[in-house]
């Protein structure tokens, strides 16, 4: 082998590692690029969960995260389902809730069989925490601007509010 062969080979090695070297950070770098937008996009997101004001004696829905929620809707909250009766609470659909504040649900619908009527403070008797004596599951479902819907589920009861779950669905 001549000397010049060798500083031909060694050129071709250093040209090749370096082109290993730049293909790993390009890597890494795209990486770091895709956690970093999944970051984002979990900071700049609704999360909507649902309380009750004893004061104003009205449920309201309360969004902590850092961007508006859309299409907020609570599925129906069922009290009784035996053989022959139904009986659901049924929550409207607010259209939109403001990041980081809280706005009242107004016009809680109970519905007996397939029978859909208006409440009043006494018919949600069983469903207010303080006099409910005991848990319901409640699911949230909202979007955001962009159209990606999320979910919110948890217990709500007696001094309960446990939201276990919250998540991107779509």
């Amino acid at each position: 082998m001549t000397c010049e062969t060798i500083i031909q080979f060694i050129v071709i090695m250093i040209l090749f590692l370096t082109f290993l070297a730049a293909t790993f950070y390009a890597m890494l770098t795209r990486n770091l690029w895709k956690e970093s937008v999944k970051q984002t996009r979990m900071i700049m997101r609704p999360i909507v969960v649902i309380t009750y004001d004893e004061g104003e004696i009205k449920f309201k829905y309360i969004n902590y995260g850092n961007t508006p929620a859309f299409s907020i809707k609570i599925d129906d909250v069922t009290l009784i389902n035996t053989e022959g009766l139904k009986f659901d609470y049924v929550f409207p659909e607010e259209h939109i809730l403001p990041q980081s504040s809280e706005i009242s649900i107004e016009n809680i619908q109970k519905k007996i069989n397939d029978n859909v009527s208006d409440t009043s403070t006494f018919d949600l008797g069983a469903l207010i925490p303080h006099s409910a004596h005991r848990t319901f599951d409640v699911v949230i479902r909202y979007k955001n601007s962009e159209g990606e819907e999320f979910i919110t589920e948890g217990k709500v009861g007696e001094e309960t509010f446990d939201f276990r779950r919250i998540e991107k669905i779509s």
